[in-house]
């Protein structure tokens, strides 16, 4: 057709071929330096990050939920005790409910 003879027409069905991967696309490339990958630093440096941010969650989602059981067992507390009035006073800056 166009002159192509070098390459040979592939002749199994549309849907059992297989794209070529990089390595025959692209030759075997050396990589920048020996043992690094700018784009793999990216994707770790990412994932490092993402990473810290869910730790981070976790830390203030867990304190919230401290402090809230510590208010619910003190009002249990005082239910349990017999006492009338357990409503906790809300002291604005002081932390504590």
């Amino acid at each position: 057709m166009g002159g192509d003879d070098s390459r040979q027409r592939d002749t199994r069905p549309l849907l059992a071929r297989r794209p070529p991967t990089w390595s025959v696309e692209h030759g075997r490339q050396a990589p920048e330096r020996p043992g690094f990958n700018a784009w793999d630093e990216r994707v770790r440096m990412r994932q490092n990050v993402i990473a810290a941010v869910v730790v981070a969650v976790l830390g203030l989602a867990t304190y919230y939920v401290m402090v809230e059981l510590r208010a619910t067992s003190r009002t249990l507390a005082c239910i349990e005790a017999g006492h009338r009035n357990c409503a906790q006073p809300v002291i604005p800056g002081n932390g504590h409910r």
